[in-house]
């Protein structure tokens, strides 16, 4: 088995593997804890951003400065891209605004992994396999989240999977960039990071956040809570407290 063929065969099975099963999670979950999945999900995209992807870039990338301007621009290119298609919701009645910008961050954050994966093959297989395991155990949880927003947002649960499955797909792109051009394209790394969590926190605090806020004041423990359950999980996953790649 080639090289090439494993990377390949470890990044379908991770993306496929993990939507799938956090797609059955999410759906068996969504009629009866929808509001509290938000509160979850809120708690997972700010954790993963601050304390896992920013960090990322910031010690992979010497230049701090430009790493902050790729986090701007991408909030505001996130917001004109909602703005522009707000029209499109409100015709179809979706409810919240947040899918483009989840799907752009995975987007940019499955790449990377791929990126990861195909690096690691081509160190050893074993450790291949293994480093695609273990993202895979930080992208359940993830996925979970990003299904409960898109679902916010009036995706159908087909459709929702469908587009995770398109997004995940990118982790694919990157295992074989990677074993092409690693050396050429690692310098981008750093600003992928950067684009994920800046896309991940900006759904979190314009979509998310504001609706878990429109809820009753008398509730504000219980969204806590969960809340704090997001974080909890995005620490497992990630590796707690440890700055750098925890793959």
């Amino acid at each position: 088995m080639t090289v090439l063929f494993e990377i390949i065969l470890a990044t379908l099975f991770l993306t496929v593997l993990s939507i799938l099963i956090a797609g059955l999670v999410s759906f068996r979950l969504v009629d009866r804890h929808f509001a509290k999945m938000i509160c979850v999900s809120a708690g997972l995209l700010l954790t993963v951003a601050f304390t896992h992807l920013i960090p990322e870039a910031f010690e992979i990338h010497g230049n701090l400065s430009l790493i902050g301007w790729t986090m701007l621009i991408t909030v505001l290119a996130v917001f004109t891209l909602e703005q522009l298609t707000h029209k499109e919701n409100e015709v179809k009645g979706w409810t919240g605004r947040g899918g483009q910008a989840i799907l752009i961050g995975d987007a940019f954050h499955n790449f990377t992994d791929g990126l990861l994966i195909a690096s690691s093959f081509m160190v050893d297989s074993n450790l291949g396999w293994v480093t695609a395991l273990a993202i895979m155990t930080h992208e359940i949880p993830q996925e979970v989240g990003d299904f409960f927003i898109l679902l916010h947002c009036g995706y159908s649960k087909i459709r929702a999977m469908a587009y995770n499955l398109i997004s995940g797909m990118t982790s694919i792109i990157g295992g074989i960039a990677g074993y092409f051009i690693l050396d050429r394209v690692e310098f981008l790394m750093p600003y992928a990071f950067a684009i994920a969590a800046s896309s991940f926190i900006y759904i979190a605090l314009s979509d998310l956040i504001p609706e878990i806020n429109r809820k009753s004041s008398k509730r504000f423990g219980t969204q806590f809570f969960f809340i704090l359950v997001g974080v909890a999980l995005a620490m497992i996953a990630t590796g707690g407290f440890c700055v750098g790649h925890s793959h």
